[in-house]
């Protein structure tokens, strides 16, 4: 307890160890309430629920700011359960517990539009008031106007399972690995997080299955590295940027040095957006949770750094 009010009492401090400021962090602590009200209400009222509501232990820390910052501080941080309830004082349990509860919260409450961003960009190409004028549609999304895509790879730990492990290991990395492909905006908006894939998975393979392209409109320009062979011929109506490779025994033109230049220096943005995500252990230290709740994580994190992006002008 006196750990987390010294905490909320440094700014600097507080800042580089939750990754918001406290003013961003009351803003989007605001936001939460309402949510958390209704999840703990429902979460109370299940059928199988043996209490009353109101019975039972209470929580320890009654106040939502408390427990929204004990989550950042496992997503900044990313200390074991147990070293981080002995720093707060909390049973390795209970800070699961309490984990568990704030996990499907933070995305709706961060960014809202990370899940409906591009599905609504679609509905509109097929809606009455459907948009023709690719300047219109750039009026309206102008997160569109120049998109890079790549995919994220975290360590993760080697099942026992034989043949879950052949899944999760990673040739390149050599070391099993969990992959996150991200499509973001040239004002480093992350508009898209795909599923979870194993590190054996290629990343051209996770845009096929993802069915990335298709999600924006053809006009759009989307950029990959040189790791994204064959999606260009496999998606020719759409405006895709990849590098020039270079020819066998020869060299490069001048004009093909210059383009893969520019190139990457519009879609270097992507590399920046994951470095940002890794700064939150939870996405670049080798992953200790169970996978099913990995892909909700990587989003959490991902609509974090959106809302920063968003409130980028709030001073601490």
């Amino acid at each position: 307890m006196k750990f987390l009010e010294k905490l909320i009492k440094k700014t600097n401090i507080f800042q580089r160890t939750v990754g918001l400021s406290l003013k961003q962090f009351n803003i989007l602590l605001n936001r939460l309430e309402n949510s958390w009200t209704a999840a703990e209400k429902q979460r109370k009222s299940n059928d199988n629920r043996k209490r009353k509501i109101g019975a039972g232990h209470p929580y320890k820390f009654q106040s939502l700011e408390h427990k929204f910052l004990i989550v950042l501080l496992y997503y900044k941080l990313y200390l074991t359960q147990e070293f981080l309830g002995i720093i707060i004082d909390l049973d390795q349990a209970n800070v699961s517990r309490l984990l568990k509860n704030m996990l499907p919260l933070i995305e709706q409450t961060a960014d809202p539009e990370l899940a409906t961003y591009l599905k609504n960009v679609k509905d509109l190409q097929s809606s009455d008031e459907r948009i023709n004028n690719l300047a219109e549609l750039l009026e309206k999304y102008p997160d569109l106007k120049d998109v890079s895509i790549d995919a994220e790879e975290q360590p993760c730990y080697r099942s026992k399972k034989n043949e879950t492990q052949k899944n999760y290991y990673s040739g390149k990395k050599k070391r099993h690995t969990v992959k996150t492909q991200l499509s973001v905006s040239k004002t480093a908006r992350i508009l898209d997080v795909s599923d979870m894939y194993g590190g054996s998975v290629h990343d051209k393979t996770i845009i096929d299955q993802e069915e990335t392209v298709q999600k924006f409109p053809t006009k759009i320009c989307l950029r990959f590295d040189s790791g994204y062979q064959g999606v260009k011929q496999k998606n020719p109506e759409h405006y895709i940027v990849l590098p020039t490779k270079k020819p066998k025994g020869k060299e490069l033109s001048k004009l093909a040095k210059e383009h893969n230049r520019v190139n990457s220096q519009r879609r270097v943005i992507v590399e920046h957006v994951i470095s940002r995500l890794k700064k939150f252990r939870i996405c670049g230290n080798v992953y200790r949770g169970p996978m099913e709740s990995h892909n909700q994580t990587i989003r959490n994190v991902a609509s974090i750094l959106n809302f920063k992006l968003a409130n980028s002008t709030i001073a601490v």
